[in-house]
């Protein structure tokens, strides 16, 4: 076995002293079974995040040693590992969960990758198989609905079309757990992977979010991140009339306030009256006040926090009376400054010197991180986001 290793090492070595100089070679271990291994990663057309390209397989060198070398590649560029030509096939840690952020690797010169698990093992010698399939799952006590999101639906999530993903609660166990059903339909059970959540929205994933492959059409959750229910708890609309003048308007939520973490304010909508409004979903109560800019030192000249509790101030509609300081407006992100662009569904910012956040247009903080350099946000569905960094604005628009 030492001899077949050593053979393989020293194979990869030749492959990076014939590569190009404009090129890179990598270097791969994958788990045993692997039967092929493939690379995706934002390298130049075709291969631009896409497995199914031509020359995104990898050589084989043995049974868990892959190779490539591909021309004007370079080190500053992103990938991962497959082990087939489909993103059902994607890499995930030892413990089946997704890497952690967003997976992606570097390469590191010298130092071959190791792949510790596949999110599904793909068998080039097994055809697609189309199917109808029924799950049941069996779920905790005091779960009120059950969505099921997965490859089928390209990973939609819980927000997709309601009639497409919600289960049926079909029978209450002894012990109090539940068991809803489903029946799906993919075009390929071979690779169907999947998993749940107790409402309409990530935040109420299974936990831990380890997914469930067929043919497992009985699995069962343990626990969930949250539990939705839909009598107490939904979205709290609030609109807020303003003081003349004000050209911005921030909301925190009273735990921020406490803490003093005002990258967590949430940017409000202008509307067309000079109000300003946010939202706030899957909200059983609020306790919140309004702020002119996100800063301490501009905040609503109130007593105490506003409060709101669902469904009984679903909506509300409030007046800021005063403003602690005068209406000051945010100013706009220097575009000489920084350097702003989308790729690959993400929002990318070089130049941060402090803080970046991203907000959805209804004022929901989507993302926020703290550091100096250049900042990459996690996938985005398509829309409109407004961008904060550095305490300056900037609407952007991903396709």
């Amino acid at each position: 076995m030492k001899k077949i290793f050593t053979f393989a090492i020293a194979l990869m070595s030749l492959f990076a002293l014939l590569q190009p100089a404009s090129a890179l070679t990598y270097n791969v271990t994958v788990p045993a079974g692997t039967y092929v291994c493939y690379i995706a990663g934002n390298f130049p057309a075709p291969m631009n995040w896409a497995p199914t390209a031509a020359g995104a397989q990898m050589t084989k060198v043995d049974d868990t040693h892959y190779t490539i070398t591909l021309d004007n590649a370079d080190a500053t560029m992103e990938y991962k590992y497959l082990s087939g030509p489909d993103w059902a096939y994607n890499e995930v840690g030892a413990d089946g969960n997704n890497l952690p952020g967003d997976g992606n690797r570097k390469y590191v010169a010298g130092t071959p990758d190791v792949v510790a698990k596949w999110a599904s093992l793909y068998n080039p010698n097994i055809p697609p198989l189309p199917l109808n399939v029924t799950i049941d799952v069996t779920v905790p006590a005091g779960t009120n609905q059950c969505y099921i999101v997965g490859t089928f639906n390209n990973w939609a999530g819980p927000t997709a079309p309601t009639d497409s993903i919600l289960m049926t609660n079909v029978n209450v166990n002894a012990d109090g757990t539940i068991v809803f059903e489903k029946t799906i339909y993919t075009s390929d059970a071979n690779k169907l992977a999947y998993h749940f959540c107790s409402g309409p929205d990530w935040m109420f994933e299974q936990n831990p979010s380890t997914s469930f492959n067929y043919p497992e059409v009985q699995p069962t959750v343990t626990a969930w991140k949250a539990v939705y229910n839909p009598a107490t708890m939904g979205t709290i609309s609030v609109t807020a009339t303003v003081p003349a003048g004000t050209t911005a308007v921030w909301v925190m939520y009273a735990a921020d306030i406490i803490s003093g973490d005002f990258t967590k304010a949430v940017a409000c909508t202008k509307n067309v009256d000079g109000t300003f409004s946010f939202s706030a979903p899957f909200a059983t109560n609020i306790e919140y006040k309004m702020y002119n800019q996100a800063d301490a030192d501009h905040p609503e000249v109130i007593a105490a926090n506003r409060t709101a509790t669902y469904p009984t101030n679903a909506t509300a509609n409030i007046t800021v009376a005063a403003w602690a300081a005068a209406p000051s407006a945010v100013p706009e992100l220097n575009a000489d400054k920084y350097k702003v662009y989308t790729f690959n569904n993400t929002i990318v910012v070089e130049g941060v010197t402090s803080q970046v956040a991203i907000f959805d247009v209804s004022g929901r903080k989507i993302q926020s991180a703290k550091l100096a350099g250049k900042f990459s946000s996690k996938a985005l569905n398509s829309g409109l986001y407004i961008l904060l960094v550095d305490g300056a604005t900037k609407k952007v628009a991903v396709n």
